[in-house]
């Protein structure tokens, strides 16, 4: 499922999400009329031991201009540049992310605190640059999605890798493996999740970036799906 499909039903249900229940309860001790129904709080068990320390570290979008998209999740959000690192001469990639000692600006941390700590923050941003995608052109009949994937950070990747098997979940790239040669199914839902829709096509680009690839440690990330297609990052403490 795109995200941008979800969106709509995703507005609709920001009273909900933004509600707590003291104010419920102010209200119904009112007599005020409660719009929302069937609202159910959450009640779900202990999680299972085999997930502990797992947490979303991170989400990635893909931009037409990181140096706009930069300065916007700085000025209008308030996130500090983590780090950018130039995959090859047509790929990078930007972390943004707000302090962690607090609430975004009562922590302050330095640039190389944030980098230091990347893998353990959560609410980050990975901006995805190439040319491929700077070519997307945004219409309202084809709403706009620059969605990429979650980035979620565990303690033991071959200990998730398992448990994902043990679940049935379906794994696009398993930890060690990196085919970027677009001859598998597998291969090209990867490379469209780094914004390159036709991988033969970009052949020698790839073939270049692929030591810079190795350096970051996408070759030990896990790339898995969720039931709609949703792609998740998975990446070692």
């Amino acid at each position: 499922m795109k995200l941008s499909t979800i969106l709509p039903s995703l507005i609709l249900a920001f009273p909900v999400l933004s509600c707590d229940h003291a104010n419920i309860a102010r209200r119904a001790s009112e007599n005020s009329t409660i719009p929302l129904k069937n609202f159910i709080p959450g009640d779900d068990p202990p999680a299972n031991p085999a997930t502990m320390g797992y947490f979303i570290n991170h989400i990635a979008l893909q931009v037409s201009n990181v140096t706009r998209s930069r300065e916007w999740y700085s000025n209008v959000l308030g996130m500090r540049h983590i780090f950018t690192v130039e995959i090859s001469p047509n790929f990078t990639i930007t972390y943004m992310g707000h302090s962690q000692g607090g609430r975004n600006g009562t922590g302050y941390q330095t640039g190389g605190e944030l980098l230091r700590d990347k893998n353990n923050l959560a609410g980050l941003v990975e901006l995805q640059h190439n040319p491929n995608f700077a070519n997307r052109v945004y219409n309202a009949e084809n709403p706009h999605n620059s969605f990429s994937h979650l980035g979620l950070i565990v303690p033991d990747i071959a200990a998730t890798q398992a448990h994902l098997e043990s679940q049935g979940v379906r794994i696009i790239k398993k930890t060690g493996e990196l085919d970027l040669s677009g001859a598998t199914e597998e291969s090209r839902i990867v490379g469209g999740m780094l914004g390159v829709a036709d991988l033969k096509s970009v052949r020698g680009d790839i073939q270049a970036a692929i030591p810079s690839i190795k350096f970051i440690g996408f070759d030990l990330f896990i790339v898995a799906a969720d039931p709609d297609g949703n792609l998740f990052e998975i990446q070692p403490q």
